[in-house]
């Protein structure tokens, strides 16, 4: 189970936005993401558990923003007590190391993003793999081997189940996106191309490439030398293996010490501190325990 922790801990953070210890420090992003995490653990069962996490660091070096001017570039006016979140973030990632819960964090800037890191992850694990994250690039992922669970759904979407779901399979995901735009990562898609009349090019062509491809093809609104270029620009900032084989991880940066073993003194200690008692207990604590450690192949 491959967790998009920086997607998991805006969720939570809003959510339980009021929730206090009583010296007065914030914690509802930790009490959600641990309630939320331990759902997931055991509702899912997973043998192994990565979480990532997005730093400064790996915002400003990421490859992508050499691509695009202002590529998520939305995301710095969003209003939000900054401060306050990274306190609790911090707070959240060294209970999940006392948890023993193996983390992906890159503080040197290196280059990738959390997306990248949980592509790498899906695509290189030989097994099955189950990413939870809302983002919608990950659908491009989905294959006999790979799944994911939408929080924001609350819905798990399987290769075969994409297109009832988001609208696209998960073949055409970069397709779509590359038309229609992903306004979360601020990437403009091509002018005029709404949903309706990007699921219609779609069901007619199949892809941008067969239509690029085909002698005299039409589409009403479409020029074939301006979608080309969108298309050259935009597959290396959406396709996350077209990313990867362009770009390919050296060196994954794992945080040290994360082991799958439960320091519990340590950990209670820091609970009882912030009025995080609730997760002293046997049920919440007994998934973790039967995690196994993730060895990088």
């Amino acid at each position: 189970m491959v967790v998009d922790g920086s997607n998991l801990a805006h969720r939570s953070y809003h959510k339980f936005k009021n929730l206090k210890a009583n010296n007065g420090a914030g914690t509802g992003l930790v009490y959600g993401f641990l309630r939320i995490l331990g759902s997931y653990l055991t509702r899912f069962k997973p043998s192994h558990v990565v979480i990532t996490f997005d730093t400064h660091e790996s915002k400003e070096s990421n490859f992508r923003n050499g691509l695009l001017e202002g590529y998520k570039a939305h995301r710095s006016k969003i209003s939000m007590d900054y401060e306050d979140f990274n306190k609790q973030l911090s707070l959240l990632r060294r209970i999940l190391r006392l948890l023993g819960v193996q983390m992906i964090i890159d503080r040197k800037g290196l280059g990738y993003e959390s997306d990248d890191y949980i592509a790498w992850l899906a695509i290189n694990h030989p097994g099955k793999s189950l990413i939870i994250s809302s983002d919608k690039d990950f659908c491009q992922l989905l294959d006999k081997r790979v799944k994911i669970f939408n929080p924001n759904k609350d819905t798990l979407i399987l290769s075969q189940t994409c297109k009832d779901i988001m609208g696209y399979s998960a073949e055409e995901c970069v397709d779509y996106l590359i038309l229609n735009g992903d306004k979360s990562d601020d990437i403009p898609g091509y002018y005029g191309m709404g949903e309706v009349k990007t699921k219609a090019f779609l069901k007619q062509y199949g892809s941008i490439a067969d239509f690029i491809d085909a002698k005299g093809a039409e589409f009403k609104g479409i020029e074939r030398d301006q979608l080309e270029e969108l298309y050259k620009k935009n597959k290396s900032l959406i396709d996350l293996r077209t990313a990867l084989t362009l770009h390919p991880i050296k060196k994954v940066p794992w945080v040290k010490g994360c082991t799958n073993n439960i320091r519990k003194d340590r950990l209670f200690m820091v609970l009882d501190k912030f009025n995080l008692r609730s997760f002293k207990i046997p049920d919440f604590l007994e998934p973790f325990k039967k995690l196994q450690h993730y060895v990088q192949r």
